[in-house]
């Protein structure tokens, strides 16, 4: 062997190990449908003044806060909002609808409803292991919109509701053809401003990729008025 092949060997097999080490250090993103570890503990709020804005909620619904690292899931606030996670604990499993956020909690970290954690852990414990999964919301109909108070013409907040998967991307048709995407907030609504007089032709995509189109009535002239319910003419496939 030469010097200037075991050269290149040597050369090659540094580059090799080099970008092993990188790609070993780089966190895989995870999937949609991952199971996650982690922990619960109870609370008895939740129903109402929840983060994610999705009052009213009945009082002996399952329900959760999660912690920051799962709930803006991929980059996108609020991403799993409103989705509902199948929760195995110590006795059990149960299914729970994401409510709140729980800032304080780690990654896999639940804040559950304690008729939730009573039916999978002890509650004398007070903090049990978990694990967890976004699962199709067991619902029926079509979706709906909570469209904000002090929303018009000029700046509107819309919050999709009833999806069988959480919701990560809204856009709204413009007049040219083009779409303009909504970049979603902290309180579970996706924000755009100039959206006009007419009604909103709309596009939405879940956290599976799967599109749905859909007509919004137009919104009101000035942000004088409350919050609203507008309901939907569609459904994402299970």
């Amino acid at each position: 062997m030469n010097k200037r092949s075991r050269f290149q060997r040597l050369k090659w097999a540094g580059t090799a190990m080099l970008l092993s080490l990188v790609l070993f250090a780089l966190p895989a993103s995870a999937a949609w449908n991952d199971t996650y570890q982690g922990y619960a503990t109870y609370t008895g709020s939740g129903y109402s003044g929840g983060a994610v804005l999705l009052d009213p909620i009945p009082a002996d619904m399952k329900i959760t806060a999660l912690n920051p690292f799962q709930l803006n899931y991929n980059g996108v606030k609020a991403a799993l909002a409103g989705a509902y996670l199948e929760v195995q604990g110590p006795k059990g499993k149960t299914t729970v609808y994401v409510t709140d956020l729980y800032p304080e909690g780690a990654s896999g970290a639940l804040d559950l409803s304690p008729n939730a954690f009573n039916l999978i852990g002890d509650p004398k414990a007070g903090k049990i292991d978990i694990s967890w999964k976004v699962v199709k919301a067991p619902i029926q109909g079509n979706v709906s919109y909570r469209i904000k108070e002090g929303s018009s013409q000029w700046w509107a907040a819309i919050q999709v509701r009833n999806h069988k998967y959480p919701v990560l991307k809204f856009e709204v048709k413009q007049k040219d053809g083009t779409w303009l995407n909504l970049e979603k907030q902290d309180y579970n609504h996706f924000l755009g401003t100039g959206l006009g007089k007419e009604k909103l032709i709309v596009r939405m995509t879940d956290i599976r990729g799967q599109v749905l189109n859909d007509t919004i009535p137009a919104l009101p002239n000035d942000g004088s008025g409350g919050a609203y319910i507008v309901p939907g003419n569609v459904q994402f496939p299970d």
